[in-house]
């Protein structure tokens, strides 16, 4: 198993900031997921470079909370946070999880009925998890993708993510549709930070460019009350 490095980092980077002065540290973000929210924490730092806000990432990639065999989420945020001062938790996680998930020996394929059941149980214990902890805690949806059974599927997820964080009187941050313009499918393009219609989102048809993040992490920031 390999989530202690990212436990370890985490730890390093709380430790650091809490040995900041005061006046450094005005808003500390906590960023936690895969790599859509590895996107959201790098627009974060772009942003708010120069300014009292401190991003702390803790992303590992291609991980979710579907193949916890293979990354313990729940193990390596409560060890991460439990010891930080993180005023706030933001996470954006499930782009991995459309996939089949295994218990006690039996196979629970996407989107049945016992899959949903099983995945929301999960969803909500990992929001237990964080919400131990002493920051506020946001749950961003997944975005809208190119890929038709990806969007399907992340539309059922985000149901279940906006379910479970309404039943804990969390906030749920939903981005679907919101990078290009109004109403239309999706599209690779929008408008930057600066104004200018441009690529904002990779060729994989899920990522954030590096103008994209910004628009990403802009987004988010002011829905939690940041800018």
């Amino acid at each position: 198993m390999f989530f202690p490095r990212i436990a370890f980092s985490a730890l390093l980077a709380l430790a650091i900031l809490a040995a900041a002065p005061v006046e450094a540290r005005t808003v500390s973000v906590a960023v936690v997921g895969d790599s859509l929210a590895n996107d959201l924490a790098n627009g974060m730092e772009d942003n708010f470079t120069g300014k009292p806000v401190n991003v702390i990432k803790l992303t590992q990639f291609a991980t979710g909370l579907v193949r916890t065999d293979y990354f313990n989420w729940n193990g390596t945020v409560q060890n991460a946070l439990r010891h930080g001062d993180a005023n706030v938790v933001v996470v954006v996680l499930g782009g991995n999880d459309h996939q089949p998930i295994r218990v006690d020996g039996r196979r629970l394929d996407p989107l049945t009925k016992e899959w949903r059941a099983e995945y929301a149980r999960r969803v909500g214990h990992f929001m237990d998890t964080i919400g131990r902890s002493r920051g506020k805690l946001y749950w961003v949806g997944l975005p809208d993708v190119r890929s038709d059974k990806l969007g399907h599927g992340y539309r059922a997820m985000n149901a279940i993510y906006k379910r479970e964080a309404a039943k804990r009187k969390l906030r749920y941050i939903d981005i679907w549709g919101k990078f290009h313009a109004k109403d239309s499918a999706y599209s690779s393009f929008g408008m930057s930070l600066e104004g200018v219609k441009r690529q904002i989102r990779k060729d994989d048809g899920m990522h954030f460019t590096e103008a994209g993040r910004r628009v990403f992490a802009d987004y988010v920031a002011r829905s939690i009350g940041l800018r």
